[in-house]
């Protein structure tokens, strides 16, 4: 039989340029039944003989039709990827390119049901059948090139890069093939390839190119719309030119209440990748989704709708009430990782809706389910995250069990995740409350080592205010501290977050200028000896009677027994919650501390500022602000 495969191919490869072969349907049903090899035969004359076989049924006289080349039955029959890649095996040269596809996605259907990948990667038989593949790629159609990537690619997602090189060089052939055929491939073809690719490491210069020059016509033409929001979405992924994402942008902005809720996803997503603030756009798209509704939208979809509104931030209030009903009417069928992420979405914004705090909460206290311990320590963090920027009190019940929880996961977890610990115990340090035993193991110098290595600037600074606010709010709590090491190297991450004035707070220096006839009786940016940073300083006696300040006095830790400090709070709408005039719960906080040790904190926010006309209605208020109701004295100084 080796000698005869070798002379068909040898005949295949000398004639299949001048001649097609067509097999008919009956003659081969005949011959089948007479000879048990034929089908053997027929499958390899057939892949190795004819190359382009025509998909499509053509009758003759009502009898005849050609049939394309499927694959084998028993590659679908398999219900390991052991027993795909066995078939392959003991049958490979039988095979055709139809059923390495067919293998590939029998592998991925089989192992995503819960077969070991690790097994699937150690398997010389899948090592072989991916070089197979590779051998096979020059003689493929488009569609099967593209066929064959996707079920690849497929696999290497589930096995990651522990695949071999093999995959690897199959699937850089397929791409250096498709490259070689560039000119043949259409805007379709090009998106597909580009879709299937987003999330390797494959390099497709040749390929994107390409996608531009036809992209550009297409944009100009404007009717198909749906090929256009995939190339949205492809360009933000691949990063082309600039101009091609502005040109989108235009025709994303005449065409946008025509697009799906799922192509409105799909283009607020990639703006979330290409980092553009395009605010206008934005905000009409959030607009027809929230026409539109997420009814039937996945919480993956709404997730990433979320998401694309957080980094460059904007607040579109029709879409997120409307996000807000999805998440209180699903709240049952959606994950746990997804319900944190969301909220902790809303909280970073600002956003603040009582019912959706009311039914999570209901949700994590429902006694039917042990939903506690479905929620995973980085899930209850993003929660209690958002509790603490909404300044919501939880019920003490569910403060139980979060603690509860938490005390579990540190005393069974040999290898604790910091991070979200972290958040934890600083998100409840901010709603005033203080578990001793929880602060006192994230306190320890091993722990805080790790963070001090590893962990970003934002877990090190709550490190340092979680020990900060027990030092000030809660001295009775016996628990040893941040040592001095770690109590500087967070005290560093933590003027990082320093930022230059605003204009709002150029606005009222300059006010306090006019209102005490001069700046040298204020101070800008005042450090303080515990890390905070204060807008404004100033320093008055004990009669109120305002003074030259001395920065000694303003930055040292102890309280000063002959003067007061006050600390002139310039909060914009970033320190309170969208449309209200309750501040978040960090500000709360922070602003708790500085009147502990010894601060008069004086806040003034931008709600009150716009509603001030003239430069003497901002004095006579920073005046009322400063001294009350009382004389303005200021001691001069000769």
């Amino acid at each position: 039989m080796n000698q005869l495969q070798r002379l068909f191919y040898h005949i295949g490869k000398l004639s299949h340029v001048s001649c097609k072969i067509v097999f008919y349907r009956n003659s081969l049903g005949n011959i089948a039944t007479r000879d048990k090899y034929w089908p053997q035969w027929q499958r390899y004359c057939t892949s190795t003989l004819v190359k382009n076989v025509d998909s499509k049924d053509e009758k003759t006289d009502g009898k005849i039709e050609t049939v394309a080349l499927q694959p084998f039955s028993a590659i679908h029959a398999r219900k390991t990827a052991a027993g795909v890649l066995n078939l392959f095996y003991r049958y490979q040269y039988r095979y055709g390119t139809c059923d390495v596809i067919a293998s590939f996605d029998r592998i991925y259907s089989t192992t995503k049901k819960g077969a070991r990948s690790s097994t699937l990667s150690n398997n010389p038989k899948f090592h072989l059948l991916c070089e197979f593949a590779r051998r096979k790629v020059h003689n493929c159609s488009v569609n099967e090139l593209i066929d064959l990537l996707h079920g690849a690619l497929r696999v290497k997602n589930l096995i990651g890069d522990n695949g071999g090189p093999q995959l690897g060089h199959l699937l850089n052939h397929i791409i250096i093939t498709l490259e070689r055929r560039v000119d043949s491939l259409t805007i379709d073809d090009l998106l597909v390839v580009l879709e299937l690719c987003i999330e390797t490491r494959l390099k497709l210069k040749i390929l994107n190119q390409r996608f531009a020059d036809l992209l550009i016509p297409a944009i100009d033409e404007g009717d198909n719309l749906q090929l256009l929001t995939r190339s949205f979405y492809v360009c933000a992924h691949f990063g082309l030119k600039s101009s091609i994402v502005s040109k989108l942008e235009s025709w994303l902005t005449r065409r946008f209440n025509q697009l799906s809720i799922e192509q409105v996803c799909n283009v607020c997503d990639a703006f979330h990748k290409l980092n553009r603030r395009c605010p206008e756009l934005r905000e009409l798209l959030g607009q027809r989704a929230a026409h539109l509704g997420l009814d039937n939208v996945t919480e993956e979809k709404v997730l990433s709708l979320i998401k694309s509104f957080t980094y460059r931030p904007l607040i579109v209030d029709e879409l997120f009430e409307e996000i807000c009903k999805y998440i209180v009417k699903n709240i049952k069928d959606i994950s746990s990782y997804s319900i944190g992420q969301m909220v902790r979405a809303l909280a970073s914004l600002r956003y603040y809706d009582k019912s959706l705090a009311d039914v999570i909460e209901d949700r994590l206290l429902d006694k039917g389910n042990k939903l506690m311990n479905e929620f995973s320590i980085q899930s209850i963090g993003d929660i209690l995250y958002a509790y603490a920027r909404w300044d919501h009190a939880p019920a003490p019940q569910l403060i139980k069990k979060i603690i509860s929880r938490i005390e579990r996961y540190m005393k069974s977890t040999p290898n604790i995740i910091i991070s979200p610990l972290v958040t934890s115990i600083w998100s409840l340090a901010v709603l005033d409350i203080y578990p001793q035993h929880i602060i006192t193991a994230i306190l320890n110098d091993k722990i805080c080592s790790e963070v001090q290595n590893y962990g970003t600037n934002a877990t090190q600074v709550q490190m340092y205010q979680i020990d900060l606010a027990v030092t000030l709010e809660r001295p009775e709590l016996i628990i040893d501290g941040l040592s001095a090491a770690h109590k500087y190297a967070f005290l560093k991450s933590l003027n990082k977050f320093s930022t230059e004035g605003s204009v709002f707070q150029h606005s009222v220096q300059r006010t306090l200028e006019y209102l005490f006839n001069g700046s040298e009786y204020y101070w800008k940016e005042v450090k303080t000896g515990y890390g905070y940073s204060i807008d404004i300083g100033l320093m008055t006696d004990l009669d109120n009677t305002l003074l030259l300040p001395k920065i000694n006095v303003l930055r040292s830790k102890n309280k000063p027994t002959h003067y007061k400090r006050i600390a002139i709070e310039v909060d914009g709408p970033y320190h309170f919650l969208h449309k209200s005039r309750n501040a978040v719960g960090e500000s709360k906080m922070k602003h708790r501390q500085l009147q502990i040790f010894g601060w008069t904190v004086v806040q003034v926010p931008y709600f009150d500022w716009e509603e001030l006309n003239t430069d003497e209605e901002r004095m006579e208020y920073m005046k009322r602000k400063i001294f009350g109701n009382g004389p303005m004295n200021i001691k001069r100084e000769l």
